[in-house]
């Protein structure tokens, strides 16, 4: 799964937390994490790397090209309007995901009053990223649908089968209204003035809900992200694929 940060630990400001959470799970022995199973299944961890990698990537770079599409630069006068991983993927934020499973990219700053369709067009922003996960997911999911992987070997075939799993995880996530998610500024756009003005002062708690909701939550045996990432995830991944994958 992936948030969003920038800066050391992403300048994120539930960074330190996940360290914290990371060693508890570390020491309790309830980590089951990525790197993990890097020598038991080479090919599923390269599959995990890539998926990971090209989903943050098309995801930030969207959020940059759709912000200058509307009016507002600051993301190509700061270099992320390219597709070079190097420009989005954050250390410590890169780290994590392999240590963990969760971790976040640099954010694409957007300037809101730069945006020529007004609040709206920070929802249309904030949107672009997580449907194109879902449409990196439809590309790599044509080989699969089709037949063609098979003929390139089983290797091709399970690490396309990954970047179609993690980028319906990836978009489903980051559409959760939770900030820093992508989602929670969807809302705030669609939000009559007001609201969006209380919304905002919503998004200082946002990082511990999200921590409840990924670490707190699933340790007292509560499931939230079953249902709301999980399955609706894995019925796009079957729906694109034609079977289920996951």
């Amino acid at each position: 799964m992936v948030a969003r940060g920038a800066g050391p630990f992403g300048g994120n400001p539930f960074g330190i937390l996940i360290i914290v959470l990371l060693l508890f799970y570390f020491f309790t022995g309830g980590l089951a994490s990525p790197i993990q199973n890097a020598t038991r299944d080479p090919v599923g961890f390269a599959g995990f790397i890539i998926a990971i990698a090209l989903g943050i990537t098309v995801h930030e770079f969207m959020h940059a090209w759709t912000a200058h599409r509307f009016g507002d630069d600051t993301g190509r006068l700061m270099g992320r309007l390219t597709l070079d991983p190097r420009a989005h993927l954050d250390l410590w934020g890169s780290l994590l995901i392999v240590l963990i499973g969760f971790g976040y990219g640099k954010p694409v700053p957007v300037n809101e009053t730069r945006l020529a369709p007004g609040r709206i067009g920070m929802t249309l922003v904030s949107v672009a990223g997580p449907l194109t996960n879902i449409a990196l997911a439809a590309i790599a999911a044509i080989p699969l649908r089709f037949g063609t992987a098979d003929v390139l070997g089983g290797s091709y075939e399970r690490i396309l089968i990954s970047v179609v799993i993690f980028n319906c995880l990836l978009g489903i996530f980051n559409l959760l209204p939770i900030p820093p998610l992508d989602g929670s500024k969807v809302v705030y756009g669609l939000l009559p003035p007001k609201q969006a003005w209380a919304w905002r002062s919503y998004e200082q708690y946002g990082p511990f809900i999200l921590l409840a909701v990924l670490f707190l939550l699933p340790y007292m045996r509560v499931d939230v992200l079953g249902p709301l990432v999980v399955t609706p995830a894995r019925v796009i991944a079957t729906f694109l694929v034609g079977q289920r994958v996951f």
